[in-house]
């Protein structure tokens, strides 16, 4: 596998421009959601899926789920007659996902017979084949023809379909072009964006606008459709899933394209453009002012997630652009602003941006100062856990 793997946390504008048209379904798989992606027969969706993974120093497997039987997903009882039980043994494909760094690919995905899909679930919900659990950091992308261009094929049931974030596919025309220009049998696809590894530090500011949002939009918290057309709605389980997703976009700073898809793809295209609209609308000062002079940041206690989103993106903006004189601004609105009416939200946050210091990097100054006064704050139950 490729080590040589670097995150797009530092894209720019060129970059994103020569980025894979699919990238959202890219963004909501690394954010550990099983993601499902419907199109025409032909379109290299799995040959793409397959692409991505060295992309991400990953190690795939592509899996027709028609060809297989229930007991491939629940596990073949073996009955122990010493101990008076039985087991239920996974396949010997199944071994492999016990490693880190794989992706399951699950291919036509609405041709498998409803009695295999049932016995998935315990495969997308426990993270379980029988009794083999699968690796924490395994992804599990799912691709499929709408269900009447395959073969013994029907549409997903709601609860099948509530277990996945759910992307229309669009054909990589430029690679295709390419490929078929220098008569060349190798697939390739556009470069995807991979995430950080401090990605998840964004989720308690994405998880404070979806909470503030259903409280506002009650009705929205939880909208089972009627329709047998309608895949993604919005549930608790997906709003959560939701929150991992756009976490990991804003990680790498997604263009608003793929964030509209990503939400889209979890509570449907209505509650996730009306979502997007409300994230629109909140009112959160320029981070890039903030760092330039610190003391136009006031933490309200009526609004800790405005407080929480401004302490994320001052990390992302300082790790896009790290000088010396922006950590130091940093550490003042950490410390001295918001520090001082909140210890236990900067705390949370301040690791992350200590974090960013480049190897032999020395803080001196004004900003030792800042910190050293912000540390006789923290809170006695922190500092057992600092």
């Amino acid at each position: 596998m490729d080590q040589t793997i670097s995150d797009a946390s530092t894209w720019g504008i060129k970059d994103w421009a020569r980025a894979n048209v699919n990238s959202a379904i890219a963004i909501a798989a690394q954010s550990g959601a099983a993601t499902c992606t419907e199109g025409p027969p032909g379109v290299a969706k799995s040959q793409e899926a397959l692409t991505w993974c060295p992309m991400m120093g990953r190690e795939g497997h592509l899996l027709i789920g028609s060809t297989h039987a229930p007991e491939d997903f629940s596990g073949l009882p073996i009955v122990d007659v010493l101990a008076n039980s039985f087991r239920c043994v996974a396949p010997d494909w199944a071994k492999s996902l016990q490693k880190r760094n794989q992706v399951l690919i699950l291919d036509e995905l609405t041709t498998v017979p409803p009695s295999v899909r049932a016995a998935m679930l315990s495969l997308l919900t426990e993270r379980r084949l029988g009794d083999l659990k699968i690796a924490d950091d395994a992804l599990i992308i799912a691709m499929c023809n709408p269900s009447h261009m395959a073969p013994n094929a029907s549409p997903l049931e709601k609860s099948m379909a509530n277990r996945f974030a759910h992307f229309a596919w669009e054909f990589p025309v430029a690679t295709w072009e390419e490929a078929m220009c220098e008569g060349t049998e190798v697939f390739r696809s556009a470069p995807i964006p991979v995430l950080p590894a401090d990605w998840q530090r964004h989720k308690a500011a994405n998880g404070t606008a979806i909470v503030e949002y259903c409280r506002n939009n009650s009705l929205e918290r939880l909208q089972v459709p009627t329709a047998d057309d309608v895949v993604a709605y919005p549930t608790p389980r997906t709003w959560h899933k939701l929150r991992n997703a756009l976490a990991a976009a804003d990680s790498v700073n997604a263009p608003a394209k793929f964030r509209s898809e990503i939400c889209a793809a979890f509570v449907g295209k209505a509650t996730g453009s009306t979502f997007l609209k409300y994230l629109a609308a909140r009112d959160l000062i320029d981070v890039e002012l903030c760092l330039d002079n610190p003391s136009l940041f006031k933490h309200s206690k009526a609004r800790c997630d405005l407080t929480v989103a401004m302490l994320t993106s001052a990390v992302s903006a300082v790790k896009s652009r790290f000088t010396e004189k922006r950590f130091a601004q940093a550490i003042k609105l950490f410390c001295v602003n918001v520090g001082s009416e909140t210890a236990d939200l900067v705390f949370c946050h301040l690791k992350h941006l200590m974090a960013l210091r480049p190897a032999g990097f020395e803080i001196n100054g004004e900003a030792l100062q800042d910190l050293a006064a912000f540390g006789k704050r923290i809170p006695q139950h922190l500092r057992a856990n600092k």
